[in-house]
């Protein structure tokens, strides 16, 4: 197969990311895979992966699925949204024709839902003229809580209803779910790209309105968002002027494997950024989430690559056409999902705190990190989920984190003392984020390599190379 052909099936594996990982479960089936993808998305799918004979369509010739409303929000959307890292796609346009312009508004119809203690029920908020905040237990003196969910999700998904839920027991507080499920429920990701700014956008002009209404204050707004969310919330944050909190669930790599701040999440983006990373490898390797610490603090746990307890294989349809194993791809989907389970077990399990150990990010470090002495007064130990911003008894997390989960709900278990061996293996293969690590520490023999390397080739490394340089081998 050509360099076009696996770039078409590449696509495919990402745009299938889908935050569809059920709480409660490990995995999602095929079954919910293929029954999701339109008829329509995959027979388009299956003309642009034949090798055609006519020429490079010109821009006049290229598909275009979304008319550009100008101006139609206070906060501007550009015309091309680029496919962050890579300029404006202009590449790729050559090649293939992305549509990498944002849909108007009203065709990604972002909508607002708020829930409290008093009214736990969701009830939507509609933005403009019917506002419709008479209907809704919001107090602006409360902390409020916002949620955005990522790619192929919604806002009624088992783990934003959860997690609200799981908000309304920690504490008294007014959260908001958003849906942009009109913008982001489609295999092509690239279009979901494009829709984060419209997102944004949108978001913003709410949030800004709904302070001009109730006096409630950015500095009194927790963030929270996965995957796609993740970056969605750190640019309504720079735009209404920073806010308390940004807690960033496994963000997005795909197209957000950047330097330029303002177009991904970063610590600048609020007084606080914790981000939680449960799918950071290397995208050729199936790695939805971000590897790079981007935050104030960013915990790994187990790694930060894969998670205990998500495997699955299968002889499904999927397996015979994509060129890597569905069983692969499901692992990585349900590793992608599992730091919003694992913050949600945070806000509610008040008999266990995810202890987390300060770690130089490399396969070497683990073993030191976990026999270090935690003082209560030092940041080389510190908690991850809610309390990673610290209170009276104990300092805000700062720097990066390894953690130790187990496979199955309760993830946070005091009996657990080291990570599985075959993590570890995969920990040790899969990257090696140790560019800024200027001395490795010891390796002790009590659980470091579980599979030795027979040279040093085999212990495969990160580059600043983008993913797309990698899929086309230029650059």
């Amino acid at each position: 197969m050509d360099n076009f052909g696996y770039f078409v099936l590449t696509i495919a594996i990402l745009s299938l990311k889908c935050n569809y990982v059920i709480a409660r479960y490990t995995w999602v089936s095929n079954d919910e895979f293929e029954n999701h993808i339109s008829p329509e998305d995959l027979n388009e799918f299956i003309k642009w992966g034949t090798k055609s004979n006519d020429s490079t369509p010109t821009l006049s010739t290229r598909f275009d699925y979304a008319s550009y409303e100008d101006n139609t929000t206070i906060l501007p959307v550009p015309d091309i949204v680029g496919c962050f890292g890579l300029g404006s796609f202009q590449i790729i346009q050559e090649i293939w024709p992305f549509n990498m312009r944002p849909d108007t508004s009203n065709d990604v119809n972002t909508h607002f839902y708020f829930s409290s203690r008093q009214q736990p029920n969701r009830v939507q908020v509609f933005p403009g003229s019917q506002f419709g905040l008479e209907w809704v237990d919001f107090k602006p003196n409360r902390r409020t809580i916002l949620i955005v969910h990522g790619f192929m999700s919604h806002s009624n998904a088992s783990w934003v209803r959860e997690m609200t839920d799981a908000f309304l027991e920690w504490a008294d507080v007014n959260v908001i779910a958003a849906d942009w499920s009109a913008g982001g429920n489609t295999w092509k990701y690239w279009r979901a790209v494009a829709n984060t700014r419209r997102v944004g956008s949108d978001i913003t002009d709410f949030m800004n309105q709904l302070m001009s209404a109730t006096g409630a204050k950015v500095r009194d707004f927790h963030f929270v968002g996965h995957s796609l969310g993740a970056h969605i919330v750190s640019y309504v944050s720079y735009h209404i002027g920073r806010v308390s909190r940004i807690t960033g669930l496994d963000p997005a790599q795909p197209c957000f494997r950047t330097l330029n701040l303002i177009e991904r999440l970063d610590d600048t983006d609020a007084d606080f950024v914790d981000v939680i990373h449960t799918n950071g490898r290397l995208l050729q390797k199936i790695g939805f989430g971000l590897p790079d610490p981007i935050g104030h603090a960013d915990f790994y746990p187990n790694g930060g690559m894969r998670q205990p307890g998500c495997a699955n294989k299968t002889n499904s349809f999927w397996s015979r056409l994509l060129p890597e194993s569905v069983s692969r791809l499901q692992q990585a989907i349900c590793s992608h999902g599992r730091a919003y389970l694992l913050f949600t077990e945070s806000l509610i399990n008040n008999n266990c705190t995810f202890r987390a150990y300060q770690w130089n990010l490399t396969y070497e470090g683990v073993n030191a990190s976990l026999q270090a002495t935690c003082p209560r007064t030092s940041s080389l130990c510190s908690v991850m989920g809610i309390q990673a911003m610290g209170d009276s008894t104990q300092p805000r997390a700062k720097g990066k984190y390894f953690v130790i989960t187990s496979e199955k709900q309760p993830y946070c278990r005091y009996d657990i003392s080291h990570p599985i061996t075959d993590l570890l293996k995969d920990l040790r293969q899969g990257f090696r984020m140790d560019r800024m690590a200027k001395q490795q520490p010891t390796v002790t023999p009590q659980y470091a390599d579980p599979d030795p390397p027979t040279s040093p080739e085999d212990i495969s490394t990160t580059t600043c190379k983008s993913w797309i340089q990698k899929l086309f081998n230029f650059g």
